[in-house]
């Protein structure tokens, strides 16, 4: 186990505050540079873990770690904490320039990140601070946030330095995120004031230097109209570019939506544009500028998208930044709905659109800049006007830089995805529903004097013939009889459907996010392919989102139909019995289905594995299931006890049946079953789990007792126990439960099997009887025996001992069963006593047979029963299935 597993590092942190008292969170922060210096043990096994403290606590070692800083190394793990936000951060080698180490952030207006030493600037010269023969290393480091125009500065860095060591990196990073969308926004509410020039086609008024010329004959136009059919001039790129380029880079409240045609025709116009524009612009010279940016060679990684504030913006980007790469972007959209993409192409195919891949992230850049734009500039019209300017003004840029293939390809599929599928999502509203609100209309006027925009203002319009299908779909109208809704599908057959356990959600919140999810699926399918296509399968089909239904029979169904073994799922999920305060999202792998299980509730569950365990998530505690991509990282839910960190081996462990082949617990499993047991009790019943204790244990006496009673006068005895473990784990404050043993989350009785031998009284043990290897664990099997619940079978065979007429004792065959209640019972009754004494007639009245119907549940489960006339005398019993039935 490496320095880099996070277990391990918060282990050793733990331990090291315990030893020093320096905090936890400081701790940490040693443990982690120190495992970055390669200071720790390579593996950290316990001894491992005992030398990594031995080595922090050491004061000469302490120094060592806490040592001067490099500034490469902290612009390499600043750069590493914007790239997490989707910053196109850190691209080139840092170099020496302006305060001393420098790296450009990104592509938002050429904000560049400089790290020096203190006081090593005083003279204006430029020099290494990671250079000894330049700079005293053991000066602090100091931070500088720039911009070349001096516009896009983040405020808090404008007039000084921040010292590297008052905070962690990550919260530098994200505070210099933060500050800067909250400087931009300020900074495009600013320009409000001086908004009086109106575009001349939309109306929508800008600052006049906000508008540009797509050529130099043409009339200034806002972002949104530079495509659209009534802007008269052809688009001279190389002229644009520049502008835009001179736009972006200057100034911080420039509108979102140029990013947008910045990236479409970086997307469009064909391979090496920047070298081809840069080539020409040297010809040209044209403004001043003999280069342009990054992102019309690089559009992808170097387009820079601004997004609203967090609180205004779509889930799927919630842990971006103020701005993004488009790359980073379109990764967003395909982990928050996979199969958005195939739907985009399916929706381009029936609008008679070509499909590209550059149609993809173009849309994704109009429709993130546009709302965007939207909520910044809220006197505009709505993101939705975007659509209806987007017209054959792309087709008209002028060769060699014109759109490669069909130029109305990209228009007409932009505008379909925007339209049906990319803006709906993100606003929560289709084209037909927009909100009424007397801010946002058409055309601008200079004495233009209305008031704010309150809530109140805005009046949403539903579609009541959609609202009502859908409802009817998933069984919402009032006075509808009980029952699966359509929504549902089939329900699963056979004889079992009828017994299954409950699928009904766990709690009202689970049952709040059920209902929320499957609203919004609904909707969602039925403005794709109207009212016919709205169902849990093809949710599953088209979406890749399974809500439990919340009868059983149907749940099944649906889980048997989407699961396949290995499928992976991203589960929002609430814990055992819904126990979790808020829902988590986990990534996990389904390895089986399985409709009944062996805990005290008989209720359908999930196998799963997570990297690490196996375990089991019954179908009440989930509220969404959503289908994720192979590459997805699995979430570790619950700890490994395994010392291996290879899945293949824990499969052939999950796919085994449920007995153990000949090898029999160890000490340590049985412990771990029993304190498992006791500690969800403790949950459960508080104070009272000490009496479940003491019942159990007083069980397993009596059950010892009249065990022994069996054996005895046997030369031997083979014992059966079957065993109704079930998974125990409970998220409890103090830390996650040890994972069971994987037998123990089969679903299926957990079998063993030991013999009781006679000791011959010459070996000298003092003891009648023994159990051989196993007899240190017998006490502690049939514990676990009495809390779980079972079966227990006791096989005496060949008698030791003779008394009396000896014709009375013939060569007898016993069999004795035993039903053990379980939790909340904790006692044990004799279910069948069978005695052969004449193995050639079955029907003897020699033999008796308590229970002569009795077929054990595990064999009932397996296809096993009794036909007419039949009995369990010498098993006459057969298989369902079997060709003899």
């Amino acid at each position: 186990m490496s320095s880099k597993n996070l277990t391990n590092r918060q282990q050793i942190a733990r331990a090291l505050n315990k030893a020093t008292g320096c905090g936890y969170q400081q701790a940490l922060e040693r443990v982690v540079d120190a495992a970055e210096r390669n200071l720790l043990p390579p593996a950290l096994n316990a001894a491992g873990r005992a030398e990594a403290v031995r080595i922090l606590t050491d004061p000469t070692a302490a120094e060592h770690i806490t040592g001067s800083m490099l500034a490469k190394d902290y612009l390499k793990a600043l750069v590493a904490e914007f790239r997490l936000l989707g910053w196109g951060a850190g691209r080139q080698e840092p170099e020496v320039d302006c305060f001393g180490l420098t790296v450009y952030a990104g592509p938002v207006a050429g904000l560049s990140l400089s790290v020096g030493r203190a006081d090593d600037d005083a003279d204006g010269d430029e020099l290494d601070p990671d250079d000894p023969a330049q700079c005293d290393l053991a000066k602090p480091l100091y931070l500088m946030s720039m911009c070349p125009s001096g516009n896009a500065t983040v405020e808090d860095f404008e007039d000084g330095l921040a010292d590297c060591s008052t905070e962690a990196v990550h919260v530098t990073a994200r505070r210099m995120d933060t500050e800067l969308g909250k400087t931009r926004l300020r900074r495009v509410r600013g320009a409000d004031e001086v908004s009086t020039a109106p575009c001349p086609i939309c109306g929508d008024r800008y600052p006049e230097h906000h508008l540009l010329k797509n050529s130099a004959s043409a009339v200034p136009v806002c972002p949104a109209c530079v495509f659209d059919g009534d802007q008269a001039y052809r688009t001279d790129l190389p002229y644009l570019a520049v502008k835009l380029d001179r736009l972006l880079h200057d100034d911080l409240a420039a509108p979102a939506g140029w990013d947008a045609v910045a990236a479409v025709l970086a997307l469009t116009c064909g391979p090496n544009l920047g070298t081809r524009l840069d080539r020409e612009l040297k010809l040209r010279n044209r403004g001043g500028w003999p280069f342009v940016m990054e992102r019309w060679g690089e559009p992808l990684q170097r387009s820079w998208i601004w997004l609203p504030p967090p609180a205004h913006r779509h889930k799927a980007f919630k842990h971006l930044g103020a701005g993004a790469a488009l790359t980073a972007l379109v990764d967003a959209v395909d982990r928050h709905d996979p199969t958005a993409r195939a739907a985009a192409k399916a929706l381009c195919r029936d609008s008679g659109v070509r499909w590209r891949d550059s149609l993809w992230p173009a849309a994704i850049a109009y429709a993130v800049s546009f709302t965007t734009q939207g909520h910044e500039r809220d006197r505009h019209r709505t993101p939705f006007h975007v659509v209806h300017s987007l017209g054959d003004g792309l087709e008209q840029t002028m060769r060699p830089f014109a759109v490669t293939g069909a130029a109305s390809n990209v228009e007409d599929g932009v505008e379909a995805i925007l339209t049906h599928q990319l803006l709906p999502m993100l606003l929560g509203h289709s084209l037909d529903e927009e909100p009424g609100d007397p801010r946002r209309r058409y055309g601008a006027q200079p004495d233009d004097d209305r008031p704010a925009r309150s809530r109140a203002d805005a009046h949403r319009t539903h579609g009541i013939h959609r609202a009502n299908q859908v409802a009817v779909v998933l069984g919402k109208i009032p006075f509808t009889p009980p029952g699966a809704p359509v929504w549902d599908g089939a329900a699963t057959s056979g004889a079992g459907a009828q017994s299954l356990g409950s699928t009904a959600p766990a709690n009202d919140l689970c049952r709040a996010v059920r209902d929320e999810a499957r609203q919004q699926a609904a909707e969602a399918l039925y403005d794709l392919d109207g009212c016919d296509a709205v169902g849990a399968d093809q949710a599953w089909d088209r979406n890749g989102w399974w809500i439990p239904s919340d009868h059983a029979p149907h749940a099944v169904r649906q889980a048997e139909q989407f699961l396949p073994v290995r499928t992976r799922v991203e589960v929002v999920w609430f814990g055992p019995d819904g126990q979790l305060p808020d829902p988590v999202q986990i990534c996990v792998d389904v390895t089986s289905v399985n409709p009944h299980s062996t805990g005290p509730l008989d209720v359908p569950w999930l196998q799963v594995w997570d990297g690490h365990s196996v375990f089991g998530l019954t179908l009440s505690d989930i509220a969404l299931v959503r289908r994720a991509d192979p590459g997805d990282e699995l979430t570790q839910v619950w700890p490994s006890s395994s010392s291996s960190d290879s899945e293949d081996e824990v499969l052939v462990k999950e796919t085994s049946p449920g007995t153990t082949d000949g090898a029999l617990p160890t000490l340590d499993e049985l412990s771990l079953l029993t304190s498992q047991f006791l500690h969800l009790a403790g949950h459960r019943l508080g104070e009272g789990w000490k009496s479940v204790d003491e019942k159990a244990y007083a069980a397993h006496q009596r059950l010892e007792e009249a065990l022994e009673a069996e054996y005895t006068g046997f030369a031997a005895t083979r014992v059966k126990v079957w065993i109704n473990l079930f998974d125990t784990a409970h998220p409890c404050p103090s830390g996650p439960a040890q994972a069971l043993p994987a037998y123990a989350l089969t679903g299926k009785p957990y079998e063993v099997e030991f013999d009781v031998h006679a000791h011959d009284s010459s070996c000298g043990c003092g003891q009648e009887y023994g159990f051989g290897e196993f007899s240190d664990r017998v006490c502690q099997l049939l514990i676990v025996l009495c809390l779980y619940g079972g079966l227990i079978e006791a096989h005496p065979m060949i008698e030791t001992a003779t008394a009396g007429d000896p014709n009375e004792h013939q060569a007898v065959l016993r069999d004795i069963t035993w039903k053990v209640d379980g939790p909340d019972g904790y006692d044990f009754q004799e279910v069948q006593r069978r005695v052969i004494r004449d193995v050639t007639d079955p029907d003897s009245n020699l033999n008796t047979d308590t229970n002569p119907g009795y077929i054990p549940p595990y064999m009932a489960a397996d296809g096993w029963y009794l036909p007419g006339g039949g009995t369990s005398m010498m098993f006459h019993g057969r298989r369902r299935g079997d060709d003899a039935d």
